[in-house]
């Protein structure tokens, strides 16, 4: 199938260009119907642009968060979207907005990148609390999203080690490349095989992690 996503971002849009790039390189079945973009100075709004795309500018600042949802929803509302597919938006989605994208089998059709292995360093600074615990190996995560904060079924993670002389930057850029390739990889596996494969998949796998350890 061709996966028809809107894609909703607040900053530079990184995971955006990554996106955008494997869909123009043909290694993505899907299509961007619309970007959505709570920051009007974010860069990722000229990324999309210059692609063509249609961009949907809505600042938060003065509006309940209901409110901002909302129009927002309106909005997509008007389009045909399989999947909003959050990159870097830096708001946590109400229950109002989720229940407009539930699924029949009861998920919500929205996912999202963490830049840690969940359940650990939840929050917007995965990065920095893993770099500040001191981790040897940390990693991507990329889940739907539930009523919970960084929290959902988990489709992949994908892990990268800290360097003995890593700076905070030097690993936050390991974990970015990760990002851009893995995000792709997830949508693509979405669109060729739908989203139950990687449930299914993810399940399986720490089924068998668990047979391990209890051996």
């Amino acid at each position: 199938m061709r996966l028809k996503i809107a894609v909703f971002v607040s900053g530079r849009g990184s995971n955006l260009a990554s996106i955008i790039e494997a869909i123009e390189d043909g290694a993505m079945g899907a299509t961007i119907v619309t970007v959505v973009c709570n920051n009007p100075d974010a860069y990722a709004i000229t990324l999309a642009k210059e692609h063509g795309l249609n961009v949907f500018v809505l600042s938060h600042k003065g509006m309940s968060r209901e409110e901002h949802e909302n129009k927002i929803l309106a909005h997509l509302s008007t389009l045909e979207i399989d999947f909003v597919v959050l990159a870097g938006y830096m708001r946590v989605l109400t229950g109002n907005f989720l229940q407009a994208f539930k699924d029949a089998a009861g998920y919500f059709r929205v996912t999202n990148i963490h830049p840690a292995l969940l359940p650990s360093f939840k929050g917007a600074s995965g990065y920095e609390d893993a770099f500040n615990y001191g981790v040897r190996v940390s990693g991507i995560t990329i889940h739907l999203v539930d009523e919970e904060v960084d929290h959902g079924p988990i489709l992949a993670q994908r892990p990268f080690p800290r360097l003995a002389d890593d700076t905070l930057h030097s690993f936050r850029e390991r974990g970015l490349a990760v990002e851009h390739a893995l995000y792709p990889e997830v949508l693509a596996a979405i669109a060729n095989n739908g989203v139950e494969s990687l449930l299914l998949k993810n399940v399986h796998g720490q089924l068998e992690s668990t047979v391990r350890s209890e051996k």
